[in-house]
């Protein structure tokens, strides 16, 4: 539904003022931190339309209004894009100087973000970008082998596997030799059962002792095709009167727990280069009428992903305005890098 002008403008004035304060907004507080050139009549008179009209609800605590989900909804669909400061540029983008790998990059690029809004942000990126993979395996004790899988990104994972027999650096080199040579230049997605029997194959014919370690290099490889998942700011929506009571908290903090939910959750709204807003209990991770989630998604070459959660609430120009500026940041080194 479209508005006139002065009902934009009380809508935008109260959303702000919420965002701002947490408080409900009347009439008479609404003009004295705005200049709407209107009379306080006219004031109470819009805003009992913009309830009706199911924009503004009021509160069992206040005589005051506060958004609804509609009103923020409108209110973010008008917004006027927020400028960042140098300051605020440099903030974001100080990790872009300093990663080597996509993995670090997006680690790092979660916490600043996270510390920038005052909100929790999910990263999501592949386990390596182009699915390359190196192998290093090294003896790690008497009977265990560590396995260093090294991605074409720089990204490292450790494994170990239990051996049945003594483990010495001539095995391992052997391992490490027979490991890549199957797998080299072939990314994950391209490794089949064909490629797997292979493995097993060379390994019971050149080291026969550790036949087993085939399995373990299977189970990581499988593990591989999965996406990483990164967590930024885990604290900082409890510090929001939202947030507050412990039934609250308590399921916010239950839902961080559960990384394989998010990674389904934002995986399944990805969408190419767009920006989508889900407010309120329509957030689809936590159900809160609380709680909003942005997500951005760069599709690409090498899929990456965030996702930022904070209340509903949250300045959405300004947030909106850090996200996107990370995104595209992350977009140039994956175009630069790989």
């Amino acid at each position: 539904m479209n508005l006139d002008r002065r009902k934009q403008l009380i809508l935008s004035a109260i959303v702000s003022a919420y965002i701002e304060t947490g408080e409900p907004v009347g009439s008479k507080a609404l003009l004295d931190r705005e200049h709407l050139g209107v009379s306080p009549a006219t004031v109470r008179n819009e805003m009992s339309e913009l309830e009706r009209l199911g924009y503004l609800q009021k509160t069992h605590t206040s005589s005051g209004r506060v958004p609804s989900n509609a009103g923020y909804r409108y209110y973010v669909q008008t917004l006027t894009p927020y400028r960042l400061t140098e300051r605020e540029q440099n903030e974001l983008s100080d990790a872009f100087r300093t990663c080597v790998s996509l993995e670090e990059l997006l680690e790092q690029s979660t916490r600043r973000l996270a510390s920038f809004s005052g909100c929790t942000v999910f990263g999501v990126s592949p386990h390596c970008p182009d699915g390359i993979y190196h192998f290093e395996v090294l003896p790690a004790g008497r009977r265990i082998f560590a396995i260093m899988v090294i991605a074409s990104g720089g990204a490292v994972k450790n494994y170990f596997y239990r051996a049945t027999d003594d483990t010495s650096p001539e095995d391992a080199a052997t391992l490490t030799k027979i490991i890549n040579t199957v797998f080299s230049g072939f990314p994950i997605d391209r490794i089949g059962n064909l490629r797997i029997m292979l493995l097993e194959h060379e390994i019971r014919a050149h080291c026969p002792k550790h036949a087993g370690i085939a399995e373990t290099v299977t189970r990581i490889l499988s593990g591989a095709k999965d996406y990483e998942l990164h967590i930024g700011g885990t604290e900082n929506l409890l510090s929001y009167p939202e947030f507050s009571d412990i039934e609250t908290a308590r399921g916010f903090i239950e839902m961080l727990s559960t990384r394989e939910h998010i990674l389904e959750t934002l995986l399944a709204s990805r969408t190419s280069d767009e920006v989508e807003i889900r407010i309120g209990a329509e957030n689809g991770l936590f159900k809160s009428p609380h709680a909003s989630l942005i997500t951005l998604s760069y599709d690409s070459k090498f899929p990456v992903m965030l996702g930022l959660m904070g209340p509903t609430r949250m300045d959405y120009a300004r947030t909106l305005a850090g996200c996107s500026y990370v995104l595209s940041n992350l977009k140039d080194f994956i175009e630069r890098e790989y």
